[in-house]
């Protein structure tokens, strides 16, 4: 075994001894490997019964659909929604700056961490915009859908307030540290 040494940033890498003359290969896949890989079609999936419940939702607007995904406005915020074997997930665009500063970056992250009820929320960069992202269970009944969307775009509105500069002189920071 060889160990070398590279200097920034830190990294070390190791050249380990083949066992033997013919590195291993994977087996040729069969027709029912890759059947067992694929994901079942949309009908297995409920068909658009996720894209119903959305239309039965007064607060959402249904832009562009297809059997995947469509493209959506809740309560006049865009997003985005995916029908998934886990559930139905919502991404809303944030209104935010596509490079914000690192502390407002961290302490969001961080507040979707710590808090028990975010464990289906997800913040991602899409490659043009910030999505906050939530997975809702499979069998919601549009009622319920409805009332968690508003929950979701509260908190998206809350985050996109938070990336913004506060506006103030001296002591707007009073009350802000506990």
């Amino acid at each position: 075994m060889r160990i070398s040494h590279v200097p920034a940033p830190l990294l070390l890498a190791v050249e380990m001894p083949r066992s033997g003359a013919d590195p291993i290969r994977q087996p040729p896949a069969t027709s029912d490997d890759i059947e067992m890989n694929r994901p079942p079609p949309p009908r297995h999936r409920g068909g658009n019964a996720w894209l119903r419940k959305l239309i039965d939702c007064p607060s959402v607007a249904v832009i562009d659909a297809d059997a995947l995904s469509a493209r959506i406005e809740v309560a006049g915020m865009r997003g985005t929604a995916c029908q998934f074997e886990a559930g139905l997930c919502v991404g809303l665009l944030l209104d935010v700056e596509p490079s914000p500063q690192e502390p407002w970056l961290q302490d969001t992250t961080l507040s979707l961490a710590a808090s028990p009820f975010s464990c289906d929320d997800a913040l991602a960069w899409d490659g043009s915009s910030w999505v906050l992202w939530h997975r809702y269970d499979t069998g919601i009944e549009p009622r319920q859908l409805e009332r968690l969307l508003a929950v979701q775009l509260g908190l998206a509105r809350r985050i996109t307030d938070s990336s913004r500069p506060t506006e103030g002189g001296p002591g707007s920071d009073i009350g802000r540290l506990i």
